[in-house]
């Protein structure tokens, strides 16, 4: 979000008094109101035979336009893009904030599938148009996701779940574009429809396997930790990784079921790996939908008593993007802070989260350089950026993680940075727990402590 130099912004509209159950900001519903209203609004379009939406929006570039003009712009900015909203709607659309910068709308019955693709058009055109906020113009980009009743979704939260992939999809692709959840003609839309249907039948579970990645100290060489890294040994479509059925899991509502059966396996496999290893941490990657989800906290710290483990050998990995939903989350990382669980931000250095926000989760012990860092190490540029993030973290007793490296040119350089730990392919590739015994009678300190010698 910038400064705009076209003329003819639009004046900002202030939002009126907003009954009890609308956000008193932008007068919005709540995302109470999408999930209480939702379901009759799809079931009317199901009982009419027409096809309906709903619309992920969240702004571009907000949190740095907060933190250098201040809230009070932000506020306003926020109340506008809700005029907006509602000026853009269609009669019978629910338009709600769902919270911070991200806003969603469910579309009225729409008179054919390809309507909902010029919704979001709309939406973009209207929102991008210049603003005025005091004596600024500003222009304001977002990214939207869509995701179509019926085939990316029965119920609202499956729909949620299939716009908020959808949007972060957008967001890749570049500022003020759209991206629907399942693209029409799909060559793999045989395959995602077997992965949908055998994830609602809860197959998943039954057929999952657990893998392990090691991580090692730079400083010692020791195996210091592992990584739980989830598999789904499919009984046709052969081995998956995760990236290749979580995001359908979380469409589907059945990432709680996936999720309790990886704390049970882990947890599980908790006191061999630290025979393999003493003191070893175990990281265990959590989505960022079910972050938020009521019960996960409990449901840890329960798995973790009931095998006689301690918090504080747990690590919950969260991707950057989760940070940014800092009023939602918050009270989920002061808990974990308080129950003594470490939090670890993955990807750290490619989202656009603030690292004040980032630090004042006290549950934040650990960050994760992202591979497409780490593997341009040879580069000034990049170079300059990782020593400015290992240092910052540092400053704050956090712990730095190099992930995703292959090469040891740039375990060498990210090893003189003073990265602490290493964890990549040029250590070990993902193993079952059986193939590790073997690894860590083997493993060499030396491989790490030799590193630029």
């Amino acid at each position: 979000m910038k400064p705009s130099t076209v003329d003819g912004a639009l004046p900002t509209v202030v939002a009126p008094p907003a009954p009890p159950d609308h956000d008193p900001l932008t007068g919005l519903a709540r995302r109470e109101a999408l999930l209480g209203q939702g379901p009759l609004l799809l079931a009317n379009a199901a009982e009419v035979g027409r096809p309906a939406v709903l619309l992920v929006l969240d702004l571009d570039g907000f949190k740095q336009l907060n933190d250098a003009a201040g809230h009070h712009v932000g506020d306003q900015v926020l109340a506008e893009v809700g005029a907006r909203l509602r000026r853009t709607a269609e009669h019978g659309d629910l338009v709600v904030r769902l919270g911070g910068d991200e806003f969603a709308v469910l579309s009225a019955p729409l008179e054919a599938p390809e309507s909902g693709a010029a919704r979001a058009r709309a939406f973009i055109r209207a929102l991008t148009m210049p603003l005025e906020v005091d004596d600024l113009s500003l222009s304001v980009g977002v990214s939207v996701g869509l995701a179509s009743y019926g085939q990316d979704g029965n119920t609202v939260e499956e729909l949620l779940c299939a716009a908020d992939q959808a949007m972060y999809a957008a967001k890749t692709a570049g500022s003020c574009q759209w991206r629907a959840s399942t693209p029409p003609g799909s060559l793999d839309e045989g395959r995602t429809r077997r992965l949908l249907a055998d994830l609602r039948a809860g197959r998943a579970v039954d057929q999952m396997l657990l893998h392990y990645q090691p991580q090692v100290s730079m400083t010692t060489g020791d195996i210091v930790g592992f990584e739980t890294l989830v598999r789904w040994d499919h009984d046709e479509l052969g081995l998956l990784k995760a990236r290749e059925f979580i995001p359908l899991a979380e469409r589907t509502g059945s990432m709680g079921p996936i999720t309790l059966a990886v704390l049970e396996g882990a947890l599980g496999d908790m006191a061999e790996l630290q025979r393999l290893a003493p003191g070893a941490r175990l990281a265990i990657n959590v989505t960022r939908r079910h972050m938020l989800a009521r019960g996960l906290v409990d449901n840890l710290y329960a798995t973790v008593q009931r095998h006689g483990l301690s918090t504080q050998d747990i690590v919950l990995e969260i991707s950057e993007s989760a940070t940014g939903l800092a009023p939602e989350s918050s009270d989920v990382f002061d808990t974990l802070s308080r129950d003594g669980f470490a939090v670890s931000i993955r990807g750290f250095g490619t989202a656009r989260s603030s690292l004040t926000a980032l630090w004042s989760n006290p549950a934040v012990r650990e960050v994760k350089v992202d591979p497409s860092i780490a593997a341009l190490v040879d580069d000034d540029e990049t170079l300059r950026l990782v020593r400015a993030l290992i240092n910052a973290a540092h400053s704050l007793g956090i712990r730095v993680v190099a992930e995703g490296v292959e090469g040891a040119a740039a375990a060498a350089a990210l090893r003189r940075l003073g990265c602490d730990v290493l964890q990549g392919f040029l250590v070990c590739r993902p193993a079952p727990l059986a193939e590790l015994r073997d690894w860590c009678a083997s493993w060499r300190r030396e491989r790490v402590l030799d590193l630029g010698a």
